[in-house]
């Protein structure tokens, strides 16, 4: 069976325009680069169009592909440089970004505390949460659902600056509570 062929045997069927092979290694190795290039950019879109045009050129370029190839190893350094260079390319948009949402005190902590993994502080998070006060309780909610501050605003018919200001409470009420520095981390190079 195909899918239990090592990756040096896939790529030298992947040389020959195998596609079955070059299935099997998308799918041994998408979710790992996707979670890789997410980690570095955390951003969802961009991650999935960078690993996309990595196997995109992989297949392209397939039959250039060396023997010896260690295939995760190529497709990591792929991901890496094209990161690299998004970040080059966009560093003016990043930084501009960057700056809006910290000059707006929207810097998004949620996937912070979503990652809180021990039970106790779930549950002390849980109780942070329900001792809010009633818009700010419902502007977290709607975060943790993965709504933005724009769609919460048009959904309850507040204004953009009102959710913002509910959020920014909340953030910081929470993280008093639960003695957490949120982590923020830009690649600028």
């Amino acid at each position: 069976m195909i899918e239990e062929l090592s990756d040096r045997e896939l790529v030298l069927m992947i040389r020959h325009g195998n596609e079955q092979a070059f299935d099997v290694i998308y799918r041994r190795y998408h979710r790992t680069m996707y979670l890789y290039s997410l980690r570095l950019l955390k951003n969802k879109d961009v991650a999935a169009d960078i690993v996309q045009g990595v196997f995109v050129k992989l297949w392209e370029y397939s039959e250039m592909l060396p023997q010896d190839l260690n295939i995760r190893s190529y497709l990591h350094s792929m991901v890496r440089n094209r990161v690299v260079n998004y970040i080059r390319d966009n560093r003016a948009r990043l930084i501009h970004n960057y700056m809006i949402v910290q000059e707006n005190g929207l810097v998004d902590d949620i996937d912070f505390l979503r990652r809180i993994e021990d039970k106790a502080q779930q549950e002390e998070l849980k109780k942070a949460i329900e001792a809010l006060p009633p818009q700010q309780k419902k502007v977290i909610k709607f975060r943790f659902e993965g709504k933005t501050n724009r769609e919460i605003a048009q959904e309850e018919n507040l204004s953009l600056n009102t959710v913002n200001v509910h959020y920014r409470l909340a953030m910081k009420k929470l993280k008093d509570i639960l003695k957490v520095v949120p982590f923020i981390m830009l690649l600028i190079c």
